[in-house]
């Protein structure tokens, strides 16, 4: 049987399938994890409909996983693992390098402006977010991605299976990047 997620975030076919399969706990750890996820995927400079595909792709594993009796002990960490991998994995094709996706073009991925707010206003946001992002960008590999799986809600023990690294390292890493952060930000 296929799964797919509905592109407006819907289950309907995840649902049925999982509860065939006895795999309801796929339903809870979508609830849970689906928004960390997702934003985590976007930090990570995924553009929003790569990071939709990401979190797709995921669950259809996560799905198959547990139905094939796989391990449960750190469902948090293997799924952040997982999306991480994928997304790498598609920045390495050669497909993914030669093609841009008519909606990224069309919208250059900036999102809807609120309406709300001034121009001035507009301009100064997109300052502190390019900084940020800069800032963010500039961290050795290691402390950005404990950040921004920190930042996602993992706890350490769950970071540190996603990374394979120790948990003591975890912390110190997750420390220097945030002193880091705070020196070229202020």
């Amino acid at each position: 049987m296929d799964l797919y997620l509905a592109a407006d975030g819907g289950m309907a076919t995840v649902t049925k399938a999982a509860a065939l399969a006895g795999e309801p706990e796929v339903l809870r750890w979508f609830d849970e994890l689906h928004d960390p996820l997702r934003r985590y995927l976007l930090l990570a400079g995924a553009g929003a409909a790569d990071s939709d595909d990401a979190v797709q792709e995921t669950f259809l594993r996560l799905h198959q996983h547990l139905v094939k009796g796989g391990d449960r002990s750190n469902v948090c960490g293997w799924v952040f693992q997982v999306a991480r991998n994928y997304l790498r994995d598609e920045r390495k094709s050669a497909r993914r390098q030669r093609t841009v996706r008519l909606e990224e073009a069309v919208t250059g991925e900036g999102g809807p402006a609120d309406p709300r707010s001034s121009p001035e206003h507009g301009v100064l946001d997109q300052e502190r977010v390019q900084r940020l992002r800069a800032a963010i960008c500039s961290l050795p590999e290691q402390q950005r991605e404990c950040m921004l799986l920190r930042t996602s809600g993992l706890r350490y023990r769950e970071i540190a299976a996603v990374l394979g690294i120790q948990i003591s390292s975890v912390g110190s890493l997750v420390h220097r990047a945030v002193a880091r952060l705070s020196e070229e930000l202020s």
